[in-house]
């Protein structure tokens, strides 16, 4: 039932886009400069890092404008030129560019086996196929996540090793084809690919068939982000009230598909991805032949090689991203429109593009913001009421969503409600405004947290008062199993990897199961709803296993990006 709800969802949102007139046109009134200027209000600051955005239309850049800072310590502002990170997955449209190339010049074709130009790819994925890499479907597990608990993408790892690591864990997560899970594992052996048919380095061949030829000279492909270049910013992330220059990163090879770019680099892209002689869009096209229907459309899988197909007032939408939403390009094709959105930080660049198109294709969204300009939730602030204490209480208890993956604990401090995300600090200071409702302040950008009776329990929701959008899926209180430091002692003892280089230490301290593992410091488990599973603070749920006598002898590992990882029981 789920997957045929999913592709109705597909098949539904293709068909609404065939039904937009291609000779659709959004008003040539264009939204007064000061609802644009909304949309970056948190960034437009000399504390804050920056964005620079630009809208064109009919190929013409209508309206640009920076905001914020390239450094903020240091004063330097944001500009057109500015060149910044797209981070990690969110740039893979040119890794599927750069495959289709290859393609179209006969270096292979996209059924090919990859084990054909790659050798050292395992035995047991000799039939996966170079599409089913770009699109999600080959069944190969994240070798990320393969390296457990504490390993970061962006630690040092080099290509040999991924292919130890992938070698050793000897099996698909499905028949390739069948399914689809997204894996960096994927586009890290698509980059490679791309190295062995090229003869060059990734960066070099699309520098020689893209960059140089439209102009783009201040976009790098895997860039080392600590190297001095002019004009370069580096990338922030918000910490706590205030921000930090994000310093590490992926060092590995799904890392070396990363983008650095400027706005106006980004204008060029966008030209050439519309000048029909270039065949870039024709390219694109072919690469979604055979492609799987979005299993969720809420999953980060329904993405594939970076572009995303939808719907925006009533337009046919093009948003290039990856799977952390990093939105720098949003092109409504039959509308001649077209946004370009460039910050040093995360939050907000899954939104922004898509708000500054809405208020050129929507006369209503404009008209509003014309008239009642965005105040990040001003009435929301300007109260505060008294709650009594057992109205607090009422609220306390473990919130989590639907699957378990997101959780956080609730609990009354010194006569104030606090909410303690899972493996995380507390947000900070939770302001009551009334009728159940919270107002907190995260890295500077205010969200409401609301709580609601359903079906005689407690639901929590969020709301992004900057940015006018949900914080995210809702969570139901549930009961959690408290386990004793008596029923804990069991799982406690040092548990090997079968198919994973990786020791696991597990023991029991004042009623807390802690585990740790080379390069993770001891973490917490927090028992699920299920006999003997626990969930780590990241992204696992382990099981533990018992013999017929009831005695634990293995515990398994499961994530999104792999499944079974088991660890047997050494003592």
């Amino acid at each position: 039932m789920q997957r045929l709800l999913r592709q109705f969802l597909y098949f539904a949102t293709v068909a609404a886009l065939a039904s937009v007139p291609a000779s659709a046109q959004v008003s040539r009134r264009p939204p007064l400069a000061g609802a644009i200027d909304a949309v970056f209000k948190r960034y437009d600051s000399n504390r804050t890092p920056g964005c620079s955005v630009a809208v064109i239309e009919a190929g013409k850049v209508v309206f640009e404008k920076s905001y914020g800072m390239a450094d903020p310590a240091l004063g330097v502002p944001m500009t057109s030129s500015t060149a910044s990170w797209i981070p990690y997955s969110e740039a893979r449209v040119f890794v599927g560019l750069a495959v289709a190339m290859l393609a179209k010049d006969g270096m292979f074709t996209l059924d090919d086996p990859v084990r054909r130009h790659v050798p050292e790819v395992p035995s047991y994925a000799d039939a996966v196929t170079i599409r089913q890499l770009l699109h999600h479907t080959s069944g190969l597990a994240d070798y990320g996540t393969l390296a457990g608990p504490g390993f970061e993408l962006s630690d040092r790892l080099s290509e040999d090793e991924f292919f130890r690591i992938l070698s050793r864990w000897g099996n698909l997560g499905f028949v390739p084809g069948a399914d689809q899970m997204y894996s960096n594992t994927d586009y890290a052996l698509l980059k490679i690919l791309i190295e062995r048919a090229s003869g060059g380095s990734f960066h070099d061949y699309l520098s020689q068939k893209l960059l140089r030829p439209n102009g783009m000279t201040a976009t790098r492909i895997g860039f080392n982000q600590s190297q001095v270049v002019p004009g370069h910013a580096l990338f922030h992330e918000s910490d706590g009230d205030g921000y930090r220059r994000l310093l590490r990163y992926r060092i590995s090879p799904v890392g070396t598909i990363s983008v650095t770019t400027n706005l106006d680099d980004l204008i060029r892209f966008e030209q050439a991805l519309r000048d029909p002689r270039q065949g870039l869009r024709a390219m694109l096209n072919q690469l979604e032949n055979d492609a799987p229907p979005p299993p969720n459309v809420a999953d980060d899988t329904s993405y594939s090689f970076g572009v995303e197909k939808g719907a925006l007032s009533g337009f046919p939408v093009l948003k290039y991203h990856g799977v952390g939403d990093f939105t720098y390009l949003v092109q409504l094709p039959t509308a001649d429109l077209s946004i370009a959105t460039l910050c040093n930080t995360y939050q907000g660049m899954d939104s922004f593009a898509v708000d500054v198109a809405r208020l050129y294709a929507s006369p209503e969204a404009r008209v509003l913001a014309e008239t009642q300009p965005r105040t990040a939730g001003a009435a929301e602030l300007a109260q505060t009421v008294v709650v009594p204490p057992g109205e607090l209480q009422a609220y306390v208890g473990h919130y989590q969503d639907t699957r378990g993956a997101a959780a956080v604990e609730v609990a009354v401090t010194d006569g104030r409600l606090t909410i303690t995300p899972r493996g995380r600090p507390s947000f900070p200071t939770l302001r009551p405004v009334g009728s159940g409702r919270f107002v907190t302040s995260l890295g500077g950008i205010p969200f409401a947290l609301q709580f609601d009776r359903v079906e005689n329990d407690m639901v929590l929701t969020s709301w992004d008062l900057a940015a006018n959008e949900s914080g995210g899926a809702p969570l139901r209180r549930t009961a959690v199993l408290r386990p004793t430091a008596e029923t804990l002692q069991p799982y406690a003892g040092v548990y090997v990897g079968e198919n994973v280089d990786i020791t696991m230490y597990v023991r029991q301290k004042d009623g807390r199961l802690l585990l740790a593992t080379s390069g993770y410091a001891e973490s917490e488990l927090s028992a699920t709803q299920r006999p003997d599973e626990f969930r780590l603070p990241d992204i696992y749920t382990a099981k533990f296993e018992r013999e017929a006598s009831g005695e634990v002898a293995a515990v398994v590992l499961n994530a999104s990006r792999v499944k079974g990882m088991r660890f047997r029981r050494a003592q």
